[in-house]
């Protein structure tokens, strides 16, 4: 079987094209896909009442305004 010096330059060259097309479309289809949401805590402080929700998992919350902490009202 006799092979041509042509298909020696185009088929590796095809299929290196192909797996950038392929690792390409991984990636685009990748990004696109939504994140989880977080859940977060919402804290009352009970010194001076600011509501204010936090993405970290803790029992006590420190208050933005005040410096109170305060436990969480729900998850």
């Amino acid at each position: 079987m006799i092979v041509s010096p042509t298909v020696f330059f185009f088929a590796p060259l095809f299929f290196a094209l192909v797996a950038v097309f392929a690792g390409w479309l991984y990636y685009f289809l990748r990004q696109r896909a939504p994140a989880a949401p977080r859940r977060s805590r919402i804290y009352r402080c009970a010194g001076c009442g600011h509501v204010y929700a936090d993405h970290r998992d803790r029992p006590l919350c420190r208050c933005l305004k005040c410096g109170a902490m305060n436990e969480a009202l729900r998850r």
